[in-house]
């Protein structure tokens, strides 16, 4: 038996898309995605809409501007290789940083086989960067000076 499709309501659809309602309203205006309509007019977002936004918010965290989303979505590469190129720099900056961290986990490990269990401060330390820093800006336009971290 099916399970009827659930649609979201644009609060939802951007909640787990990690994006605004209003970022949801500027891709449907842009003509990047095409929510549906209820019999009241409302927006919904069903499993189509939603693997759409999902393409379009990867490719957004690549680096590609709006018009460039969209003219990938069509299935052109203009922007691509610069978006690609910044990309592959920052994963090739985190595999510099992760013989540290294999290493002190490697040596966790070793000293818990030996009966010396790490302090809560080590184990903490094992996310490095990642769970002190924060990227955080304000996108001026068309967000109207919306906050995204």
């Amino acid at each position: 038996m099916n399970s009827p499709v659930r649609y979201l309501s644009p609060a939802e659809a951007a909640s787990r898309l990690g994006v605004s309602a209003k970022a949801l309203r500027i891709y449907e205006q842009r003509g990047l995605v095409s929510p549906v309509r209820n019999a009241a007019g409302w927006r919904s977002y069903g499993p189509d809409e939603m693997q759409r936004g999902r393409e379009i918010v990867s490719l957004r965290a690549l680096g590609l501007s709006l018009a460039q989303v969209a003219g990938v979505l069509k299935g052109g590469s203009e922007g691509l290789e610069p978006a690609l190129a910044a990309h592959q720099a920052v994963l090739e900056g985190h595999a510099r940083e992760l013989p540290g961290p294999i290493e002190r986990v490697r040596g966790m490990r070793a000293n818990l086989g030996g009966g010396q269990a790490p302090t809560v401060a080590e184990l903490a330390c094992l996310q490095g960067g990642a769970a002190g820093s924060r990227i955080e800006f304000v996108l001026v336009w068309p967000w109207g000076g919306e906050r995204f971290e």
